[in-house]
């Protein structure tokens, strides 16, 4: 009987720990959600795009080009631009840390969350002037962050900088491993840019699935 009620007492505790876990995570997921649907809406960022060309070039490219970058840096001043994916909730401020470990963990208001923030690597030069450029993002189990690329079929993504728009046209569409070549950011002046949106698969931890774009 002792043995029987000290498994139970162990069960009750683990349910408890689980259950609490569970909660903090949703806690997270909808303050994440909650601070980025604020900054679209204060910028006027749009957070659905469509993927049709006539509907995008004045969605994604003309609404955006007035971000106000100086107010951004106020809030945050390691943001670097601001990215959209057509077709997709992807709308986000791109930051750069001084490792790839900080905005993991941190939204762009610096809060500690899981769901982080959309980042450029930060071997990268923050005014996107290298040849490979790396965007890492989140596959959040609630559909946010980078997790819409995952069965993503548009062909174009924007990135708005202090100093322009660019738009990337999709060649590649691939799963690698986290320690692929791809990562190792040989950088020439002889390459046309390439950026790479970088994501996980749930249940792969050696597995990253991305999306390439010139």
């Amino acid at each position: 009987m002792g043995a029987l009620l000290l498994a139970m007492a162990v069960l009750a505790i683990v349910a408890f720990w689980s259950g609490r876990e569970i909660v903090t995570r949703l806690d997270e997921y909808q303050a994440a959600r909650t601070e980025y649907a604020s900054l679209r809406e204060q910028f006027g960022v749009p957070s659905d795009t469509s993927d049709s060309e006539s509907e995008t070039e004045e969605s994604d490219t003309t609404e955006t080009e007035g971000i106000d970058f100086d107010a951004l840096r106020a809030i945050n001043p390691n943001v670097v631009g601001w990215i959209v994916v057509p077709g997709t909730q992807i709308s986000y401020p791109l930051v750069q840390g001084a490792d790839n470990a900080w905005y993991l963990r941190h939204t762009f208001s610096g809060e500690r969350n899981a769901s982080g923030a959309i980042f450029l690597d930060y071997r990268n030069r923050a005014d996107f002037s290298d040849s490979q450029i790396i965007l890492h993002g989140h596959n959040m189990r609630d559909g946010s962050m980078f997790a819409p690329l995952h069965g993503w079929t548009g062909n174009r993504f924007v990135i708005h900088t202090p100093d322009g728009v660019m738009e990337f046209e999709v060649f590649n569409r691939q799963t690698v491993a986290a320690m692929h070549e791809i990562y190792q950011l040989d950088d020439s002046e002889d390459e046309a840019r390439v950026v790479t949106l970088s994501t996980c698969i749930s249940g792969k931890v050696g597995l990253r699935y991305v999306v390439r774009g010139q």
